[in-house]
């Protein structure tokens, strides 16, 4: 479950003793020293994206699972996704789905992709596999490997592939959003993505931290510190050390 936003200001206000003082104001200063933690804690994930990519514990609360139509050139783009999109776990080709009593929406240009807020991700046979450019461009034409868009391969063993999201510039004048490619083409098919978005702000003390309870004392930690210690003398806010992405991984290993 999430952390209630509550629970860390009442813990700071324990650690600093301040409890029924004003000195420390929600709006000014514990609100503020809340989410300046989060968004390190955010830090701190991102490094540890390029080390050990840390448990789905983590992301549960941030997790979503959105099905679209891919556009016709086998992209989804990331405009359309609902919330803002922090890292992509997994995409899912040509998936079951039922419907959630949403509207139908209005078809866009045949060029693009959308989101269907009309159906939901039941299941799926059809996986992807993440490549990096290099090997995005190396299985193109290996009949063995994810991600060959040949003929030659039947659809029973047909191996998936996606390409994490990338700027496509198809002009001098319009700029279309990162976009994740998917291949053997699914062209204006459907695709499930499973993503987690950003953590939001909190503005009031009554809503949630959208981080589970195994991070709470590593979030009223770094509170403490932002609403203890000014900043100013020339330090990055959310400077991430080595001992911190340690501290993480030992937290929710």
């Amino acid at each position: 479950m999430p952390i209630p936003a509550q629970d860390i200001a009442d813990a700071m206000r324990a650690q600093l003793d301040a409890e029924g003082a004003d000195h420390y104001d929600d709006n000014l200063d514990i609100i503020p020293a809340i989410n300046n933690s989060v968004r390190w804690l955010e830090s701190v994930i991102n490094s540890t994206l390029g080390q050990k990519k840390p448990g789905e514990e983590i992301f549960r609360d941030l997790t979503y699972a959105d099905v679209f139509r891919t556009s016709e050139t086998s992209r989804v783009s990331l405009d359309d996704f609902r919330f803002e999109v922090w890292t992509i776990n997994s995409v899912e080709v040509l998936p079951t789905t039922a419907t959630t009593g949403a509207a139908v929406p209005a078809m866009p240009n045949n060029k693009q992709s959308y989101y269907r807020p009309d159906l939901y991700h039941v299941s799926a046979t059809k996986y992807t596999k993440r490549l990096t450019v290099e090997e995005w461009t190396i299985n193109r034409g290996n009949p063995f490997m994810p991600g060959y868009e040949g003929d030659a391969i039947c659809d029973d063993i047909k191996e998936y592939a996606y390409l994490n999201p990338v700027t496509y510039n198809p002009s001098n004048t319009v700029v279309i959003a990162k976009e994740i490619e998917i291949r053997p083409v699914v062209d204006k098919g459907l695709v499930t993505v499973f993503y987690s978005k950003k953590p939001d702000n909190i503005t009031v003390l009554t809503d949630d931290i959208e981080f589970p309870y195994s991070v709470f004392q590593l979030l009223l930690a770094k509170a403490l510190a932002y609403i203890s210690v000014k900043q100013g003398d020339g330090t990055t806010l959310y400077t991430v050390s080595q001992a911190d992405i340690n501290q993480l991984l030992q937290t929710i290993n």
